[in-house]
């Protein structure tokens, strides 16, 4: 049984995939079988207004078929928002790289009709990666490790920006905020759900795409029980913690990526890197990406205490440069974001476990996220798209 590491690792040992870092590769096996619309012509209530859920909202509304979309926060992104204060440029507080081929991009949209003008910035072999152990910091060219499918940044935008220029726009009209889903009655003809203040939706069809943490806390109560193989996987999943800091500098003194030795490990994963890398500013911006155990260190602390943890480990690094040119700081802990509660379904989970939660029950319960994938890999806005799709094939049929 394969886990997401072990299959991010296949890929790029066959050329497939980004070698600086496991947790940023992705291939996968998502079939792009035209999405046509089937026999149903009924409703589809779709709970959540994340990647997967906006996704599954536009296919639907491209096919002409009736749905609502409600979400429990204030507004529609989920778990990649992004901070526009901070700095001259978007800065994404959760999902930030495309892992995969700018292919993708118009295969979300989905119309050949639109023409994408949003730009990605792939690595270059120029750029420096560094590797701190033992005290020591070594610091060397990334060379010719990278390739045409390795992670892009987004320049000038993110994923937020993107869904909000070209997915947004139809749907918007269809979504429902601040309505937090609390059960979901799925044993009559039609679906029954209700929210947080006892109100009731009603729908042929409905697509969960909450995010697994809020599963596993038992946010939403189901009728009939879900099959026992959904509840295990749902039990068995360990779900990363994650937490994003962006520190503003008055000048660059790190490489591209800083690595350390617990970078990627079973139990989790931690990265820096340059975050301001390719955009049109002036500012010099740090980004830290830290999720699972590694992800924990960080979140022991907050405020002043978290900015003087930070400022103190790349002091170690870089002999105090870190403090004396130190700007400003910005975090997200996504434990602390009510509805999401965590990051991502770990790496080291067996693909059993996506695979089980992306399985429909009783033709009226379907689900869609970067975690209830059909295919080995998770994690990403990619993943929860090509989820949403499957989802979407497979409710129409």
């Amino acid at each position: 049984m394969m886990t997401r590491s072990e299959f991010v690792k296949a890929c790029a040992l066959f050329g497939i995939g980004l070698p600086f870092q496991g947790a940023m590769n992705a291939c996968s096996e998502d079939s792009e079988t035209p999405i046509t619309a089937g026999d149903f012509d009924g409703s589809v209530l779709i709970v959540g207004a994340g990647a997967a859920g906006m996704a599954t909202g536009y296919l639907l509304q491209q096919l002409g078929i009736d749905f609502q979309i409600v979400e429990a926060d204030t507004t529609y992104g989920g778990r990649f928002r992004t901070n526009n204060e901070f700095t001259d440029f978007p800065i994404p507080l959760g999902a930030e790289w495309l892992h995969v081929s700018a292919e993708e991009l118009p295969a979300i949209i989905n119309d050949d009709q639109i023409t994408v003008d949003t730009v990605l910035l792939p690595y270059s072999e120029n750029d420096t990666s560094g590797y701190y152990s033992n005290g020591q910091l070594t610091i060397e060219a990334v060379g010719n490790a990278v390739n045409d499918d390795q992670d892009k940044k987004f320049i000038g935008s993110s994923w937020f920006d993107f869904f909000d220029t070209y997915i947004v726009p139809s749907i918007r009209n269809r979504m429902q905020f601040n309505t937090q889903i609390a059960t979901i009655d799925y044993s009559g003809s039609k679906v029954i759900a209700s929210d947080a203040e006892g109100q009731f939706y009603e729908a042929d069809k409905i697509v969960v795409t909450v995010p697994l943490k809020l599963l596993q806390l038992g946010t939403v109560n189901f009728t009939p029980e879900l099959p026992t193989n959904k509840q295990n996987a749902i039990a068995d999943a360990t779900v990363w913690s994650g937490i994003k800091i962006f520190l503003k500098f008055s000048e660059a003194f790190y490489p591209t990526f800083l690595y350390f030795d617990d970078s990627e490990t079973n139990e989790g994963q931690r990265l820096y890197y340059d975050a301001a890398y390719g955009q049109n500013s002036a500012d010099h911006i740090l980004g830290l990406f830290s999720v699972g155990k590694q992800a924990e260190v960080y979140q022991q602390f907050s405020g002043d205490a978290l900015r003087d943890y930070v400022l103190n480990e790349l002091d170690e690094i870089f002999e105090g440069k870190a403090s004396a040119v130190f700007q400003d700081i910005l975090v997200q802990n996504w434990n602390d974001q009510a509805f999401a509660q965590a990051a991502y379904l770990a790496d080291e989970a067996p693909s059993s476990i996506s695979r089980r939660m992306a399985e429909s029950v009783a033709n009226k319960l379907y689900f869609a996220g970067c975690s209830y994938t059909q295919f080995a890999d998770w994690s990403s806005v990619h993943t929860a798209s090509r989820s949403a799709r499957d989802a979407v094939r497979e409710l129409v049929r």
